[in-house]
């Protein structure tokens, strides 16, 4: 749950995103971003939302700014109605 090595599910749905060609995907609670880097480093483009703005200032430390992270709890996301 902490550190800066990604977890294993992480790694492993990395290589189930590689072998389907996914090239974009939204992390729900990404945190401070320590499973995003297995993916962009692989091409994919990952977009994120988070509540906390320290875990949003510290995935912005160590993983860059290129990284879109809106600041704002998932239950608050729009969506369509079906």
């Amino acid at each position: 749950m902490w550190g800066f090595e990604p977890s294993k599910s992480a790694v492993a749905t990395k290589d189930f995103f590689v072998q389907n060609a996914v090239k974009n995907i939204q992390i729900p609670g990404i945190g401070y971003g320590r499973n995003t880097q297995i993916f962009r480093e692989n091409g994919i483009t990952v977009t994120g939302i988070e509540i906390s703005k320290t875990a949003i200032e510290m995935a912005r430390k160590h993983y860059g700014t290129d990284m879109t992270i809106y600041h704002g709890s998932v239950t608050d996301m729009p969506f369509e109605s079906i």
